[in-house]
C-alpha cells in the first residue's frame, strides 16, 4: 500500500516510528510534517533553546496559516501529486481541525485514520471528534468504551509499542558504565505529579532520565535524582538495564491503559515495577513479566524486597522482553491496525471492566 503518515518525524517520534516500521513492512511511505520538527536535546540549553523556536514558529503560524496543521492545502496536494495514489492516510495526534480533515480526504481520496498516542490530559480541544475520521485508534480502553457507548464513535482499542530496531542490543556485561548504573531509574518528562511522586522515595538511589524540568518547577528532594539528558535507542537500553528496578510510575491521565515506557522497558530487557492499571493484566503477566504497585507503600515494600532479589529480577525481565517481543512491536500493532481497517479485525481484545450503574 501507498500510506501517507501525518507526524513530526523527530528521533523517537511516534510518527517516525510508524512510517519507519511499515517501511520496514514494504508498504511505500509518504511522510508529511504539520510543523516544526525539533530533534530532541541533551543539553539543558539546547532544551530551552528548542522550546524557544517552537513557540515562536507556532505564533507565526498561527497568524498566517492556511490550514490547521501547519503547511497549506497546496504543499500537501503538490506533495500528494508527485507521489501518486494514497492508499491509506495515518495521523498520528490530533493535527487536523474538522476543516483540515475534510481537506486532506479530499486531496487524497483514501481512508483518514487516527492513531492517538496520548492520555486523556493532552485531549484539550480534542479536535479528531468533530471531523470524519474512518477509524480512530485510542491506547486507553476506558476512553474506547466511552466515546464508543456515548458518542458511537469509530474507535478501536490499540495500546502502544515499542521499536525493537530503535533498542539496539547492548551487553551490559561487555559496556559496564558508571554513567547508568543506580539502585532504581526512570524516564519521561518531568511533570508535578511525577516530581511529588519521587518526592516519597528521596532516601533512594534514583536516576531519573528526560528533558529539564520547567523553569518554574520546584524540585526538592527530586533535583539530585535528576539526570537532564534525553536517553534515546542504544543510551535508553544502558539507563534502563544499568538499573536493577526501572519504575513507570503513570501519568493519572492513564485511567485504564498504559504508556509507551511499559513495552521500551520490557523491550530493552529491563525490569519493570508500574503502576497498576486495568488493563495490565491483558497485556503482560503481573510478577511473571512486570511487578504492578497499587500504591506508594506497595511500591517501596516491593522494591526493598527486589533490590535484594536478583534472580527473580532477572527472570521477570526475561520473561518481559520474551512477551514484549512476541506480542508488543510496532509491526504487532500495525498488522492489527491495516486489518481493522480492512474489516478484518475490530482492533486489540479489550479488558473486561464493567461500566453498569446499578
Amino acid at each position: 500500500m501507498k500510506i501517507l503518515v501525518i507526524g513530526q518525524f523527530y528521533a523517537e517520534g511516534f510518527a517516525t516510528f510508524i512510517a519507519d516500521e511499515l517501511e520496514r513492512l514494504r508498504h511505500d511511505v509518504v511522510r508529511y510534517d504539520p510543523g516544526l520538527s525539533l530533534p530532541p536535546t541533551g543539553s539543558k540549553a539546547g532544551f530551552y533553546l528548542n522550546r524557544a523556536i517552537g513557540l515562536g514558529y507556532q505564533t507565526i503560524r498561527s497568524a498566517t496559516r492556511r490550514i490547521g496543521f501547519g503547511g497549506d492545502a497546496r504543499s500537501l496536494r503538490r506533495l500528494v501529486e508527485r507521489s501518486g495514489l494514497i492508499d491509506l492516510t495515518i495521523c498520528s495526534h490530533d493535527y487536523l481541525s474538522p476543516s483540515d480533515a475534510v481537506g486532506v480526504k479530499k486531496i487524497t481520496k483514501a481512508p483518514l485514520v487516527l492513531w492517538y498516542p496520548d492520555p486523556v490530559w493532552s485531549f484539550r480541544k480534542h479536535m479528531f471528534l468533530n471531523a470524519p475520521f474512518d477509524h480512530i485508534f485510542l491506547k486507553d480502553p476506558y476512553l474506547v468504551d466511552l466515546l464508543r457507548r456515548n458518542l458511537r464513535a469509530p474507535v478501536a482499542y490499540l495500546p502502544e509499542a515499542y521499536s525493537p530496531s530503535s533498542l539496539k542490543s547492548v551487553e551490559t556485561s561487555s559496556q559496564v558504565d558508571d554513567k547508568y548504573t543506580a539502585d532504581i531509574c526512570t524516564a519521561g518528562n518531568l511533570y508535578a505529579y511525577r516530581v511529588a511522586f519521587f518526592q516519597n522515595l528521596s532516601d533512594m538511589n534514583i536516576k531519573i532520565w528526560g528533558l529539564p524540568a520547567p523553569l518554574w518547577m520546584n524540585l526538592g528532594d527530586v533535583k539530585p535524582m535528576v539526570q537532564n539528558r534525553f536517553v534515546a535507542h542504544s543510551e535508553k537500553v544502558r539507563a534502563f538495564r544499568g538499573a536493577k528496578i526501572v519504575i513507570n510510575n503513570l501519568n493519572p491521565a492513564e485511567v485504564w491503559g498504559t504508556n509507551v515506557r511499559t513495552f521500551e522497558i520490557c523491550g530493552a530487557g529491563g525490569f519493570q515495577v508500574l503502576d497498576f492499571r486495568p488493563g495490565l493484566s491483558q497485556l503482560f503477566e503481573l510478577d511473571r513479566e512486570v511487578v504492578a504497585f497499587q500504591c506508594v507503600d506497595d511500591l517501596r515494600k516491593k522494591v526493598w524486597h527486589y533490590l535484594n532479589s536478583p534472580d527473580e529480577r532477572r527472570e521477570i525481565a526475561e520473561a518481559g522482553q520474551r512477551r514484549a517481543a512476541r506480542e508488543h512491536t510496532y509491526a504487532h500493532r500495525l498488522h492489527l491496525l491495516l486489518d481493522t481497517v480492512a474489516g478484518r479485525s475490530s482492533g486489540f481484545p479489550e479488558p473486561k471492566i464493567t461500566t453498569s450503574v446499578h
